[in-house]
């Protein structure tokens, strides 16, 4: 399969995203109960998964020739955000919904740092499926 620069940045995207958040998110969970995380950690997080996308972009950059964008590649990344925008919508709608009538997922949301990984798992989810989303759409009008 030939894939073009667009759909192999959208790959390495998920899998970048998928491991550094991931792992973030599964030791936050793991550890909910002792909160040894500070603001400083995930900035961290942040800058150096920024760094890494910019390596992994420039080094598919230089392996691929640059397509020019056209009308189908915006109204697919439209549609993406459209699917990443419902995702994230109801999730919020799921974690109010939790809150209000005090389920047994409530005690994810009964402490800051339950609901602080919780809300940044949806938003993770969200980015996923708007990469997801784009490189199926993009697959599929070939």
């Amino acid at each position: 399969m030939n894939l073009s620069y667009k759909e192999k940045t959208l790959i390495a995207s998920i899998i970048t995203t998928i491991i550094f958040f991931g792992s973030y998110l599964y030791i936050g969970f793991k550890n909910l109960t002792d909160w040894s995380t500070q603001f400083g950690e995930l900035f961290a997080l942040v800058i150096l998964f920024i760094v890494f996308e910019i390596i992994i972009q420039s080094a598919l950059k230089l392996g691929s020739k640059l397509s020019i964008e056209d009308e189908r590649d915006k109204l697919i990344e439209l549609t993406s955000y459209k699917y990443s925008y419902w995702t994230l919508t109801a999730a919020i709608w799921f974690v109010i919904f939790q809150l209000l009538l005090n389920t047994p997922f409530t005690k994810f949301f009964n402490t800051p740092q339950g609901l602080f990984y919780t809300l940044l798992l949806f938003v993770i989810l969200a980015e996923l499926i708007s990469f997801i989303s784009q490189l199926y759409l993009s697959l599929k009008g070939k």
